[in-house]
């Protein structure tokens, strides 16, 4: 095997594990110069094997169109999803009715938020969610709603007209969501219909908006668009590993953004 054929292995084996990288990630690990990392990056996409985005590359969309999958998800940057839902659950007060969307970045926020109320640092939570792991444990220390709706096992979640239905019905004070992508002009996107549209209705229904992204998903853009965070009432929060030059340019189209540190 040549040096070049091992180093491309190399870098699809990083990519097979994490879901996505950073030039830099590969950078450091690799010892290789920055350019040739991008040459790499490039003929991963021309082969199918992988699409660029702003700083990196990830795997391409599955071949149902989905390009999703929990399981996959929750073992990609665990780290930087952890410091995203610890920063989250912090902006949590006392008496305010959230909507917690499913992902597994949720999921870091949800244990969070159930730390918060165990130690009696947070009362009179009121939490409704489509998801179909985060209630379990937050439903120990504060009321939970399931939204209801049609089972998606690729996103662990409940989707279709009854989650809409009555996601409609409540009126939110702050609401954590995701997003699969976010692009440089700051419109947020998802991989189907049905994520979209729930989404727009919880932002309709919500106080506050927090969307949290892991800095893989900036300088991408999914299937379907849904919100922009020029919209006064969200906040992106991101982790430190974010490209600084892509977060000043929303800041620039007037997008709020948070950047969660590591402890």
């Amino acid at each position: 095997m040549s040096s070049k054929e091992k180093i491309r292995k190399d870098i699809l084996h990083m990519l097979r594990r994490h879901g996505s990288l950073k030039i830099f990630d590969v950078v450091n690990a690799l010892k290789r110069s920055e350019a040739s990392v991008r040459r790499y990056f490039a003929e991963l996409e021309k082969s199918g094997l992988a699409v660029r985005f702003h700083g990196g590359i990830r795997l391409p969309a599955s071949r149902d169109g989905v390009g999703y999958h929990f399981n996959d998800a929750v073992s990609a940057f665990v780290a930087e999803k952890r410091s995203i839902g610890r920063c989250a659950a912090a902006l949590a007060v006392d008496g305010d009715r959230l909507f917690c969307d499913s992902g597994t970045t949720m999921l870091e926020c949800g244990a969070f938020l159930s730390e918060r109320l165990a130690a009696r640092d947070l009362d009179n939570l009121c939490v409704v969610t489509n998801s179909l792991t985060l209630g379990s444990n937050l439903a120990a220390y504060c009321p939970v709603q399931i939204s209801g709706g049609r089972i998606r096992l690729s996103r662990m979640d409940l989707s279709g007209s009854a989650a809409l239905e009555n996601v409609c019905r409540y009126n939110f004070t702050k609401a954590f969501l995701g997003t699969d992508g976010i692009a440089e002009d700051g419109s947020l996107s998802t991989t189907d219909d049905e994520t979209t549209s729930l989404a727009a209705a919880v932002i309709e229904h919500s106080d506050e908006v927090f969307i949290l992204a892991d800095s893989s998903k900036l300088g991408r853009k999914s299937f379907v668009p849904y919100g922009s965070l020029s919209n006064p009432k969200m906040t992106l929060i991101t982790d430190n590993m974010a490209d600084k030059a892509f977060l000043n340019n929303l800041r620039q189209n007037h997008a709020r953004v948070i950047v969660a540190e590591n402890e």
